[in-house]
């Protein structure tokens, strides 16, 4: 019995340590997130690591302590269950359930936005984990290796706001730091924390019901929407999101397979690897630019995924690190798309956004490869924008800035250029970490609130 328990305890502990490492969990309300929500279409390759890496050494360490009594083998899987609870945060996301804030009633803004009389086609790239450390060190990033030449270039020529002088990009805050937590933020201008009481979230189960997003604008004016991905929608409420916020046609593992495009058993990292999406990509478009209304096209890429990316047969072998590798062959997918995107007819007529989900969760890789003192950011280009910026460079924000500023691209007008709690980067707006510092934003949105819960 004894090896049992300190074999469980040990195996906690260890765990999570290694989750916050493996999978660069940001906060405690992450975890709270993805309990309540679909987790079809999981890349089960991290069990082999937690495996390896956490019930192996568990078990060792149940072996060296067998030979203790049931009381001191009980006292070590409780020291093992506070330690597991301290690195995942466990108790300052307690605390913050007891501190009320009027933060959201404060700040949240819900203005009157004014439609273009000229609608432009509207493509959202997000290139996944795409971070600005990944540029060169003289371009403003922290990378020796040139892994991305065609972004970086194209960043140069279009608009990109930045931090900085140089190439730099969005603060990632609590409820943003994973993929639906970015892609809420950049269409909806809010964090995405759901409470340990939040309903969980299966199919038709309202999902941010009381909240205006970029989708339902979009639907609103006639806009032909698609949303997809090379993995299963459902994962992390991804489908609950697209559904009710726009009722998107969502081309994902699912839907492809349905429809024959995808073989039925074909599986390739989560679903299906980049080299395919953007190629699945440009057949999309060209049918949505033959209709007489205008088209969102939201794309997702998979293969830059921690912890160590996929290299596809067409990714070439050129760096040390394999994720390394999956950064360039992106770079290179990018350059292909959009070359092809040049030749279209519909191409002057379209706003195109390429951002970053999030920054990366590969931990490992990061620490390994760049400096711990590299203010890490969310790449950001915005191409055929029909706004000009006040203010591109030198500017503070957040991935939930990226809501209203993309409305403002396509040639909306808000209201106070403030929507959620973002701001339109086009104007002269300050955003809320200009106006706050940015700890204390950050602080502010963990807090319990009424008023955020009613809108969740």
């Amino acid at each position: 019995m004894s090896f049992l328990i300190v074999s469980i305890g040990f195996t906690l502990a260890i765990s999570s340590k290694w989750a916050y490492s493996y999978f660069g969990l940001s906060s405690f309300e992450q975890i709270v997130y993805h309990v309540k929500v679909p987790l079809e279409g999981t890349n089960t390759q991290f069990i082999f690591g937690w495996m390896k890496k956490c019930l192996l050494p568990g078990i060792i360490f149940g072996l060296v302590f067998s030979w203790t009594n049931d009381w001191m083998s009980k006292l070590i899987l409780i020291l093992c269950c506070i330690y597991g609870l301290c690195q995942i945060h466990f108790f300052s996301y307690v605390f913050d359930q007891f501190k009320t804030t009027d933060f959201y009633e404060k700040y949240f803004v819900e203005s009157e936005v004014i439609s273009p009389k000229n609608k432009m086609n509207f493509i959202h790239i997000y290139l996944e984990s795409m971070e600005t450390t990944y540029a060169k060190r003289e371009d403003g990033g922290d990378a020796k290796e040139d892994l991305l030449p065609y972004l970086t270039q194209l960043t140069k020529e279009n608009i990109s706001f930045s931090q900085n002088e140089k190439i730099g990009g969005a603060r990632v805050l609590t409820g943003t730091g994973w993929t639906t937590g970015g892609i809420v933020a950049s269409t909806s201008g809010l964090p995405l924390i759901f409470s340990l009481k939040h309903k969980f979230c299966k199919d038709k189960v309202p999902f941010m019901p009381n909240v205006n997003t970029l989708g339902d604008i979009l639907e609103k004016d006639g806009y032909n929407r698609v949303f997809m991905i090379g993995s299963d929608a459902s994962f992390g409420g991804r489908r609950s999101y697209f559904e009710q916020h726009g009722h998107y046609d969502i081309q994902d593992t699912v839907s492809l397979k349905k429809e024959g495009i995808l073989d039925k058993d074909y599986h390739e990292f989560w679903g299906f690897e980049d080299d395919k999406l953007f190629e699945f990509a440009k057949e999309k478009i060209l049918n949505l630019s033959k209709s007489s209304q205008p088209f969102d096209f939201e794309m997702l890429t998979v293969d830059t995924h921690h912890p160590y990316g996929y290299q596809s047969k067409n990714c070439k072998n050129l760096f040390k690190e394999s994720l390394s590798n999956s950064i360039y062959h992106t770079d290179e997918n990018l350059k292909d798309f959009m070359e092809w995107l040049k030749k279209q007819d519909f191409y002057e007529n379209t706003v195109i956004v390429i951002q970053g989900d999030h920054t990366s969760m590969a931990a490992e890789y990061i620490h390994d490869t760049y400096s711990s003192a590299y203010d890490r950011r969310v790449w950001n280009t915005f191409i055929h924008s029909q706004a000009k910026p006040q203010k591109e460079k030198n500017r503070d924000f957040t991935t939930m800035d990226f809501y209203p500023t993309i409305l403002a691209a396509l040639g909306y007008k808000i209201k106070g250029d403030k929507l959620g709690l973002g701001t339109n980067l086009f104007s002269d707006q300050a955003t809320l970490t200009e106006a706050l510092q940015a700890s204390e934003v950050d602080q502010q949105i963990k807090r319990n609130s009424n008023f955020y819960r009613s809108l969740m």
